[in-house]
């Protein structure tokens, strides 16, 4: 996860919205990681969308928790061509050409386990490198609990995503730039706001061989500060040069 840079829900661009299996293709085609959001909805599929929420994506006012396969394939992403995708359509899609960093995200504290486990299961067998992370503790821990289970040669790492989260709720906020669970789930790497740099704390981990990866980099200066505090980035608006 940090030889290559990696776009943040895809390459971006007219015609290819975040997280859509066109944005996915055109990362994979230029060299670029592929971040991407999952989700699992009540019907049992693995979605790749970042909102809990469907209206601004697509016009139709639907929980993402809620989706149906049927109304996956009905619905289109932000006036294009382009469905909401499976996390096996995607892993078809890029079929190991390059890295591809999956954030697992929940709206409510239930069933951590039955989503780290579901996303492990399918990428099983996978034939590319991946890494899963989550701002959620709760989900870290039950990724690196499931990963543990796995065969030594088929374990991937394990992140934190973490920041100012100047958005986030008051908890959230505090447990996300304290990190103090990081002591607990051990976390393989960390992904971190670039608005939060320079971090002592992040400094502090990466001090003990625990890779940082910027987040979101969105142009070449951005890139050139957030270089001196992490080891790869996470872009969007922008193409950054292959290091």
């Amino acid at each position: 996860m940090t030889q290559t840079p990696i776009a943040h829900r895809g390459l971006v661009g007219p015609g290819r919205p975040a997280n859509s299996l066109a944005a996915f293709e055109a990362a994979a085609a230029a060299g670029y990681g592929c971040e991407l959001d999952v989700q699992l909805t009540t019907a049992g599929e693995l979605v790749v969308v970042h909102d809990y929420d469907l209206t601004d994506l697509t016009g139709a006012a639907i929980r993402t928790g809620r989706l149906t396969p049927a109304d996956r394939q009905r619905l289109r992403l932000d006036g294009t061509d382009e469905r909401i995708p499976s996390l096996m359509e995607v892993l078809r899609q890029v079929a190991g050409r390059v890295p591809l960093l999956i954030e697992l995200k929940r709206p409510v504290p239930i069933l951590p386990p039955t989503l780290a486990s579901a996303v492990l299961r399918q990428l099983a067998g996978y034939p590319g490198p991946y890494a899963v992370e989550s701002f959620d503790p709760v989900l870290v821990a039950a990724l690196r609990v499931a990963m543990l289970r796995m065969p030594a040669q088929r374990r991937a790492p394990v992140g934190r995503i973490c920041g100012l989260l100047r958005t986030a709720d008051p908890l959230t906020r505090l447990i996300g730039r304290s990190m103090l669970s990081n002591v607990v789930t051990r976390p393989d790497f960390l992904a971190y706001e670039v608005d939060g740099f320079p971090s002592r704390l992040v400094a502090w981990w990466r001090r003990r061989d625990v890779p940082v990866l910027a987040w979101p980099v969105t142009t070449v200066e951005q890139e050139r500060y957030a270089r001196q505090f992490a080891d790869n980035i996470v872009f969007s608006g922008y193409r950054p040069s292959q290091q």
